[in-house]
């Protein structure tokens, strides 16, 4: 069964120098909410200027959405006028786009974003899309074709979905063949303006090509099973800029293994923000870790913690700093961080099923210092929300919102 789950520049060069050192120190900043304010309320739409700009000239950089508050009513409006939220990355992806898009995303509905990928095609661009075949109709009445879906087909784009009863899960976009824009957002107004997500864009032709041989699996050979696409051979380190990149698809890409190897070589620390954590080895991994001295400190989704197959409970009663998120929306990160400097972040959460039946990506990053301390600030101002913050004991009118995968 389908798991429903879940969208200026100030004069004065001293301040200038001052907003891109601070950008350049967190490899595309990550905003101002949960915690003190970085810079002084009226100055704040030109350092978000300034942290736009290092990010688009970044071969790898991250961003954020900036929902730190408890209610969606608080989030989404700061979200959405946000130059740093992750929406703003990927309209500048589709609207810089020459040639091509081929985009594959679990869920796509955003206005926006549809008018933006129409806009594209109108302009000469060859836009393909692969999507989960349950997100074809209207979550409010799923007797009537998707409007979003719709539209797009008839400006002449093809979409391609899964037909089957795993998840076609992934969230990323290739555009020209040479830059990439992947992460845990989906293409649809919640998860680009409520919940927690992250946006990664990599700009080199390497993880471009990867990320495109994974496109035509789908969209050319509709190969979405491990029946159909066998076993993924392991792909080589690329190096981006300075960092090191692994890129991980499921299923059938030995993806568990390499995240089991990276938790069993931290030395110092885990952190993790996650969405779903319910696989049993990564989990005992994480316990041994914490047992054998290794600081582990984690946040859960506060609706899907208390799910039947859910870690949260068993970690609690483990050496572990737990909590659950202060979002009333999802914390929907798919992120663990190991000693400070490795970030393993895509559309993967850690279930049985990420790794056997669903179709995801994901990366494991080294030697991007800038890059994993944006991860970390955003960790810190989770964990920041998730003590502060009283979101309501509810859970909000969100389509996105379903039940835990199971293992």
């Amino acid at each position: 069964m389908k798991t429903q789950h879940l969208q200026a520049e100030r004069q004065g060069k001293t301040w200038l120098n001052l907003a891109l050192s601070l950008v350049l120190a967190v490899a595309s900043a990550c905003g101002t909410g949960g915690g003190a304010p970085l810079v002084a309320p009226t100055m704040l739409p030109d350092f978000e200027s300034a942290a736009a700009a290092a990010a688009s000239a970044s071969p790898i950089s991250v961003t954020f959405n900036q929902t730190y508050k408890e209610r969606i009513d608080l989030n989404e409006p700061i979200a959405r006028r946000s130059a740093i939220n992750t929406d703003k990355s990927l309209f500048k992806v589709i609207k810089a786009a020459q040639s091509t898009l081929d985009g594959a995303f679990y869920d796509i509905e955003d206005p926006g974003v549809v008018d933006a990928l129409i806009e594209a095609k109108e302009r000469g661009v060859t836009v393909r899309l692969v999507t989960d075949n349950a997100n074809l109709v209207e979550k409010h009445d799923p007797s009537k074709p998707r409007a979003a879906i719709v539209a797009l087909k008839q400006a002449g784009i093809k979409i391609v979905d899964d037909n089957r009863s795993a998840i076609m899960h992934h969230k990323f976009l290739v555009a020209d063949t040479s830059v990439v824009w992947t992460g845990s957002t989906n293409l649809t107004p919640t998860s680009l303006y409520r919940h927690n997500n992250n946006a990664v864009v990599l700009r080199t032709v390497p993880v471009a090509k990867a990320f495109t041989e994974e496109f035509n699996r789908l969209f050319v050979k509709h190969q979405f099973g491990i029946s159909d696409r066998g076993r993924i051979a392991p792909l080589p380190a690329f190096q981006v800029g300075g960092a090191e990149v692994r890129v991980f698809f499921s299923p059938g890409g030995s993806g568990r293994e390499a995240v089991v190897a990276e938790l069993a070589a931290a030395k110092k620390s885990i952190q993790f923000m996650t969405f779903s954590l319910t696989d049993p080895t990564i989990g005992q991994t994480m316990a041994d870790k914490a047992t054998a001295g290794v600081a582990v400190s984690g946040i859960f989704d506060r609706w899907l913690a208390g799910g039947k197959y859910s870690l949260f409970n068993a970690f609690k009663s483990e050496k572990m700093i737990i909590q659950k998120d202060g979002n009333e929306a999802l914390m929907h990160h798919k992120v663990i961080i190991v000693d400070g400097t490795t970030v393993i972040s895509g559309s993967y959460n850690y279930s049985q099923n990420a790794e056997m039946n669903n179709n995801e990506a994901f990366l494991i990053v080294k030697r991007a210092p800038s890059f994993a301390n944006a991860f970390e600030g955003e960790f810190k101002k989770l964990q920041q929300a998730a003590k502060v913050n009283r979101p309501p004991p509810y859970k909000p009118k969100d389509a996105e919102i379903g039940t835990v995968e199971n293992p």
